[in-house]
């Protein structure tokens, strides 16, 4: 008996620790709130939806709520939460976890490849930022869920040329949009204001070097030019992987 004990203490510490925190599928299976944060009218609207995009489709969209990640990565948690559940049609590679960690307040978009095409990492982060987060900001779990849901349903079904129709997609407000813009312009204006006093203090540098006069010579000129001829630059680059995370 003591033999088995130690044998089964064994196999608990080499267990991957995933396979202990990585939570099950409901019998509802679309949807599962096991940080209990969905109202039972949101829950009725995501299996009903879902089932019947899977019917038709087999695309499958599953929403999954944790109160933590037991000290995994979003990122990772995701990935095997996908896999175990086995989302989408096999051969498609056609599915989407929508993952919400109450604890760690953040939320993840996880992409089949078979949606990749339609729904690039950018664009499934456009929509956390525009239709879930501003609602997740301010705790309301249940719209900033179903909001979500409601449009990733609306994408795949335009995919797939169904003409069912998702009603009541709160939209970005334009206050929100007048922000952003603003921030931008705000940004551009600074830079082109620290681009003008360099300018300046540049011209007052070679003003100073030549004795008190301005120099025309064209040694000079074509060495200050060369010296700017790059200009700004500002850094691009892309993520794959499937999907976006957000924390809120």
């Amino acid at each position: 008996m003591k033999k088995l004990f130690f044998i089964f203490c064994l196999l608990i510490l080499f267990v991957p620790k995933q396979v202990l925190a990585i939570v099950s599928p409901t019998e509802k299976y679309y949807v599962n709130d096991y940080a209990n944060i969905l109202s039972d009218e949101t829950e009725d609207y995501i299996f009903n939806y879902s089932r019947n995009l899977d019917e038709k489709t087999g695309s499958q969209i599953v929403v999954v709520t944790v109160l933590n990640l037991d000290g995994d990565s979003l990122e990772e948690y995701a990935t095997v939460l996908f896999r175990k559940f086995g989302i989408g049609d096999k051969e498609s590679d056609n599915g989407l976890l929508i993952l919400l960690a109450l604890e760690e307040r953040s939320v993840r978009i996880e992409v089949g490849y078979g949606l990749e095409g339609i729904l690039p990492d950018g664009k499934t982060g456009r929509i956390q930022d525009e239709y879930m987060i501003p609602f997740l900001k301010e705790n309301d779990y249940d719209s900033g869920i179903l909001n979500g849901y409601k449009v990733f349903y609306r994408e795949i079904a335009n995919y797939y040329d169904l003409e069912d129709t998702v009603e009541g997609i709160v939209e970005p407000s334009m206050e929100s949009n007048n922000d952003d813009i603003m921030i931008i312009t705000s940004i551009i204006i600074m830079i082109i204001i620290a681009i003008f006093i360099i300018r300046i203090r540049l011209l007052g540098s070679s003003y100073s070097s030549y004795g008190g006069g301005i120099y025309f010579g064209s040694n000079h000129s074509s060495s200050h030019g060369s010296s700017h001829s790059g200009g700004f630059h500002g850094g691009g680059g892309s993520s794959g992987g499937g999907g976006s995370s957000r924390h809120f």
